[in-house]
């Protein structure tokens, strides 16, 4: 195998691996995202039938803390659609895993190191054909 196909090679597992990693990011929010969703549901729930007042908690919330909750939540749902976009554009400039064993078979198959260039073909007609 020439050093150019081990690192091509390389530089393929390199972006796979940045891919898998940026995937796994990825999940990791939409989890997080969800349990963020539920636990507003929840809260929202409370307050709205009043155990989440002042007598259940000793601490009451106030309109500006709800306020700065639905901000947050706003924030976080804006990073996520951002992080899913890079994703979608990664995912779309970068060969997938089945892409790339296609590529490596044709690659394999072909083995364009055992063609000849235009100059070199040149070559051999004018030093095969007789003299004159």
């Amino acid at each position: 195998m020439s050093e150019e196909q081990s690192g091509s090679i390389q530089d393929i597992k390199a972006l796979q691996s940045s891919i898998l990693v940026l995937s796994q990011k990825i999940k990791y929010l939409v989890h997080n995202e969800k349990i963020l969703g539920r636990n507003i549901l929840i809260l929202n729930k409370k307050i709205a039938s009043g155990i989440g007042g002042p007598s259940a908690s000793g601490l009451g919330i106030n309109d500006a803390e709800v306020l700065g909750i639905i901000e947050k939540q706003k924030s976080l749902e804006a990073r996520l659609k951002q992080i899913e976009s890079t994703l979608e554009l990664f995912s779309k400039r970068y060969a997938r895993n089945e892409e790339l064993k296609e590529m490596k078979y044709i690659i394999d198959n072909i083995n364009p190191l055992e063609y000849t260039t235009v100059d070199q073909v040149k070559k051999i007609i004018k030093d095969s054909s007789p003299k004159q």
